[in-house]
């Protein structure tokens, strides 16, 4: 199975835009052989796990506050409108560039949609549907700081950690979209349109 990197590397920046992450295509790959249930579980157990409380680094209380500030300078804004305004797209921009140029990240993401595929009982290839306009101030706030850190890997541990999030309800609660907006599809293409016939 192989999902759509072009489509998670630029899940963000597609909805700053207002375009569906749907509209992109990839190749489809051959079938994967399946997970053995004890992975499976285990990975839903990690990826559901937080991470342990410590005392948030003063570089981390910047992005915070920064974060909270945008929100609060743009009431009625929904987390998808935030990323297109002065203060987020610029370094939208930057963090999806350096999140290009490093396909061990993209692997990463890639990975977990494979994953979250699997346990929903997807075959083929699959495409993660990002939609972020029902996200309240706490996750817009996260997902804010992960883009104005412009640090590709926090980007993708916000990202991976939602999918985490929401394959119990993809799953086992048979959900086509979780209620943190995430949904993992089918990518299906298109077949080709037929090329114009030569000029003679």
């Amino acid at each position: 199975m192989k999902t759509n990197t072009l489509l998670i590397m630029t899940a963000l920046a597609l909805a700053s835009c207002g375009k569906s992450p749907e509209a992109a295509k990839t190749t489809a790959a051959p079938k994967p052989a399946a997970v053995p249930d004890a992975r499976l579980e285990a990975e839903i157990s990690s990826a559901l796990t937080p991470a342990p409380e410590t005392n948030a680094p003063p570089a981390d209380n910047a992005l915070k506050s920064e974060a909270d500030s945008i929100i609060a300078q743009y009431p009625g804004k929904t987390a998808t409108e935030l990323l297109n305004t002065p203060e987020v797209k610029d370094k939208l921009a930057v963090a999806m560039k350096k999140l290009s140029a490093d396909p061990v990240l993209l692997k990463r993401v890639n990975s977990t949609v494979d994953l979250a595929a699997q346990i929903k009982g997807l075959e083929g290839a699959a495409k993660l549907d990002l939609d972020m306009k029902g996200y309240d101030q706490a996750r817009t706030s996260r997902m804010l700081q992960s883009v104005l850190s412009e640090e590709p890997q926090r980007i993708v541990d916000f990202l991976v950690s939602e999918i985490g999030e929401a394959s119990p309800d993809l799953s086992y609660g048979g959900l086509e979209r979780a209620p943190n907006g995430v949904a993992i599809l089918p990518n299906t293409i298109p077949s080709p349109a037929a090329a114009p016939p030569p000029e003679e």
